[in-house]
């Protein structure tokens, strides 16, 4: 004959777990904006040098180059160069 032995009713701890898992990313919300920033194709993208053309009292800008979680990149934006821009890496100009 076997003995009785108590089970411990559980019903809520899927829950705990859950949540306290919550609680740890919640607590980490920097690193894993950074880690978002990086992988996504979209983001912003900050100037870092640029050339123009002086023609008196209007400037031809040439070439813009932007850092961003991929890396350097260099775009042409026409008339001028922002000096933070959202860039789609996966659209080639």
């Amino acid at each position: 004959m076997k003995m009785y032995s108590p089970q411990k009713f559980r019903s809520f701890s899927w829950l705990s777990v859950l949540l306290r898992s919550l609680a740890y990313l919640l607590r980490h919300w920097f690193l894993l904006l950074i880690a978002a920033l990086m992988i996504s194709p979209i983001g912003p993208h900050l100037l870092v040098w640029y050339s123009y053309k002086d023609y008196g009292a209007y400037r031809d800008y040439n070439d813009c180059l932007y850092l961003g979680g991929g890396g350097l990149l260099e775009r042409d934006f026409g008339d001028d160069c922002p000096v933070i821009v959202i860039i789609d890496k996966r659209d080639k100009q």
